[in-house]
């Protein structure tokens, strides 16, 4: 028997599945749209910190450091909300964590 007739379910599934592809697409354009500093473009200040928080954690064969170790290496100035994504982004490149104590 030859029926032309479409499941409901497949309709359901088509539609779902047109979500998750609309989202994916959404999510991965988002990332490649939004770029974080390299270590290269930090301010001066910002990436002398970024370079003694990885000296210390290649010193003590480390992979986190923590949140007094992170406030030791600051600049003496107010550090910014973006100083800070951009100092934790540059150590999660290099597979460095910071938790607490």
């Amino acid at each position: 028997m030859d029926r032309k007739h479409t499941d409901p379910n497949d309709a359901a599934h088509a539609r779902r599945q047109a979500v998750i592809d609309r989202m994916l697409h959404d999510a991965l354009t988002s990332v490649t749209r939004h770029a974080l500093p390299s270590h290269d473009a930090l301010p001066d200040d910002i990436r002398r910190t970024v370079d003694r928080l990885l000296a210390k954690a290649d010193a003590e064969r480390r992979t986190a450091l923590t949140y007094d170790d992170l406030e030791e290496a600051l600049p003496p100035r107010d550090v910014t909300a973006e100083d800070l994504e951009a100092i934790f982004w540059v150590l999660a490149e290099y597979g460095i964590e910071v938790e607490e104590s």
